[in-house]
């Protein structure tokens, strides 16, 4: 019996002891960004994608929720789009409809990444799609989906098809 309540206080201890390790390394990563110039919470949607991305891709990530994902540089005067997914998955854009086509015609070139499936965390992929194309494809899907719908896809096949490998893993 001491033996099981030993092992139940460990455990207890260490869990505790991680979750303090965790949230500690949390607010770390937070400060830093924050640091960094970025304006949007650490735990927007994304957010950590786009920063690997950019990071990899040699970009200027956009310091706030609005506007294009990165830049080619700190004047911001080519914008990019990042669409990521896990390997598998599917890009997606959000709530687009007709009446914003801007958020993607916005853009000089997009760029879809494609995350490792087991940690979701590393950037094994990156393909480069021109922005006419990615146009001409969404206002195919949008003119196909329900009115209930604002979500487009484009699977990884398509953007293979119409894009260029810029970026691989080791």
């Amino acid at each position: 019996m001491v033996e099981i309540l030993n092992l139940y206080l460990m455990r207890e201890w260490m869990t505790t002891k991680e979750m303090e390790k965790f949230f500690s390394l949390v607010s770390e990563l937070n400060s830093l960004k924050n640091k960094m110039g970025f304006e949007q919470d650490l735990l927007t949607p994304g957010f950590i994608k786009e920063v690997l991305m950019g990071s990899k891709l040699k970009h200027y990530v956009h310091r706030t929720k609005h506007g294009p994902d990165a830049y080619l540089d700190e004047t911001e005067s080519v914008p990019f789009e990042y669409l990521t997914c896990k390997k598998g998955g599917t890009f997606q854009l959000d709530r687009i409809h007709e009446e914003n086509l801007h958020r993607i015609e916005r853009n000089d070139m997009f760029y879809f990444g494609s995350f490792n499936k087991e940690d979701g965390i590393t950037l094994e992929e990156v393909y480069e799609v021109a922005t006419d194309i990615v146009l001409t494809e969404a206002k195919n899907k949008i003119s196909k989906m329900s009115e209930s719908s604002k979500h487009i896809g484009f699977g990884l096949t398509w953007v293979k098809d119409n894009g260029k490998l810029v970026y691989e893993s080791n």
